[in-house]
C-alpha cells in the first residue's frame, strides 16, 4: 500500500482509549490543506503519549506526515499515519478574528448538517466527518463517566507498562465526566439531536482543575460555564466537529467545538 505524502490541520484530538490492537490510542480528526480544496481526514491510531513532548502536536498545528489508506476502516476520511514521518509546522492562532483557522475551514463550516450525516450512512462513500452549525443549543448535560470495564482496564495497564519502544507511564484513567450536548441542527424539520462531546480538552479539564485546587462539587459547573455559556455564547458562531464510530456508523459524537467569535466569518467573494 503507498504511503500518501500530506498536510494536515488538526482539528480535534479525541480522548485516548485503550486497544486491544494497538495499546493506548488517541483518534485524530483535521482538514488536509495541501489539496486545492479543504477536505477531511481522520488518522488513526496515534499513540500520542508514547511521543516526546517535542513531538506533542496540538490542535490547529499544521503537520505534514506520509499516511497510508486504512486497511481496516472503510471511511474515506480514515488514513493510518507514518509516527515517525510527521514534521511539526505552523501553530494557527485566533488573532484577527481566527482568519488563518477560518481559511481552512470556511468552506467545511456549515456544509452539511447532522440529520443529512445520519441519513448519508449506508451509501456509498458515506461522509464520517463534519462541521455542523447548531441552530439552537438547548444545553449541556454534564454527568459522573462510568469507569473502564475490566477489559478496558487491563489494557490499559498494559499499555501503560511500556515495552522496548515505550517508556512506563502512568495509567490512562477515564475522562472524570461525561458531556452531552442538546441541540437542533440546520435541517428544516430537526427533532433534535443528543450527542457525546469525546475531545481531549474536555475529559482533561476536569481533572486539571481538580488539581488546582477546585473542589469536586464545583467541577460540573465550570465544565458548564467553559463548553456551553462561553463556547456557545451568542457573540460566538459556534460550529461542531461531529464524526461517527467505526462499528456504530449511525452513532455520531461530538469530536470538538469551533468557536470563533460571531461575524468573524470572512465574507463571500466573487472570484
Amino acid at each position: 500500500m503507498d504511503e500518501e505524502q500530506m498536510q494536515v490541520l488538526v482539528t480535534v484530538k479525541a480522548y485516548p482509549q485503550p486497544s486491544r490492537t494497538y495499546g493506548e490510542t488517541v483518534c485524530v480528526a483535521g482538514v488536509r490543506v495541501d489539496t486545492s480544496a479543504s477536505s477531511w481526514i481522520r488518522l488513526y491510531p496515534v499513540a500520542y503519549r508514547d511521543l516526546s513532548f517535542v513531538d506533542r502536536f496540538k490542535k490547529y498545528q499544521i503537520l505534514k506526515l506520509g499516511a497510508f489508506r486504512s486497511p481496516s476502516d472503510q471511511r474515506p476520511e480514515s488514513y493510518k499515519p507514518n509516527i515517525s514521518s510527521v514534521i511539526l509546522g505552523d501553530s494557527l492562532g485566533t488573532t484577527h478574528g481566527w482568519r488563518e483557522r477560518w481559511q481552512h475551514l470556511d468552506s467545511l463550516a456549515g456544509a452539511t448538517t447532522s440529520c443529512e450525516l445520519l441519513a448519508r450512512q449506508g451509501t456509498p462513500a458515506a461522509p464520517s466527518l463534519g462541521l455542523i452549525k447548531p441552530r439552537e443549543v438547548i444545553r449541556l448535560d454534564v454527568e459522573p463517566n462510568d469507569a473502564f470495564s475490566e477489559d478496558k482496564q487491563r489494557l490499559a495497564e498494559l499499555a501503560a507498562a511500556g515495552d522496548l519502544f515505550t517508556a512506563e507511564r502512568s495509567v490512562l484513567e477515564p475522562a472524570p465526566y461525561r458531556l452531552k450536548y442538546h441541540y437542533f441542527c440546520m435541517e428544516p424539520g430537526c427533532n433534535g439531536h443528543t450527542q457525546t462531546l469525546i475531545n481531549w480538552e474536555a475529559g482533561e479539564a476536569a481533572r486539571s482543575w481538580k488539581q488546582m485546587g477546585y473542589a469536586e462539587n464545583e467541577l460540573p459547573e465550570r465544565l458548564k460555564q467553559k463548553f456551553f455559556d462561553q463556547m456557545c455564547a451568542v457573540d460566538r458562531d459556534t460550529y461542531f466537529f461531529l464524526g461517527n464510530q467505526h462499528q456504530h456508523p449511525k452513532s455520531f459524537l461530538v469530536l470538538g467545538v469551533f468557536w470563533p467569535p460571531a461575524g468573524s466569518r470572512p465574507a463571500p467573494t466573487l472570484f
